[in-house]
C-alpha cells in the first residue's frame, strides 16, 4: 500500500510538471492601445493617402487610406522608447514618443509638410 502511494505521488507530480511545460512565462505585461485620426498636407489641408505609420516597439506598420483616415492596435511592451513615425515619400517624416500620443490616442491630427 505504502508502494503505490509513493507511485501515485510520483506520477501525479510528472504529470503536473509536464502539464505546465508547454506555458511560457510572461516576462512582461504588454499595454494595449489603440490610436486613430487623420493625416492632412499641413500647406493646403488635403487628405494623405497610404501614409506608412510604423511602431518601434511594437514590430507593426499600417498606412492611411484613402481619405487620410488611419486605425491601429497596438501591444506595447514598454513605454520608455516607444515611437510612431509617419512617413510618406515627398514629405518629411513625423515622429512622436507614445507619451505624446496617449493624451489624445482617439482623435489624433497628424499634418505633415512636403518637402
Amino acid at each position: 500500500m505504502k508502494k503505490e502511494l509513493i507511485i501515485i505521488i510520483v506520477l501525479s507530480f510528472f504529470v503536473c510538471v509536464l502539464g505546465f511545460a508547454g506555458e511560457t512565462p510572461k516576462l512582461h505585461n504588454p499595454k494595449t492601445l489603440i490610436l486613430s485620426g487623420k493625416i492632412t498636407d499641413l500647406n493646403n489641408n488635403e487628405s494623405l493617402a497610404g501614409v506608412k505609420i510604423e511602431c518601434t516597439d511594437c514590430s507593426k506598420t499600417i498606412y492611411s487610406d484613402l481619405n487620410g483616415n488611419f486605425f491601429v492596435y497596438l501591444e506595447i511592451t514598454s513605454n520608455n522608447n516607444t515611437t510612431i513615425e509617419f512617413s510618406q515619400i515627398g514629405y518629411s517624416s513625423k515622429t512622436y514618443s507614445l507619451k505624446d500620443l496617449q493624451s489624445n490616442s482617439g482623435n489624433l491630427s497628424i499634418n505633415l509638410s512636403s518637402e
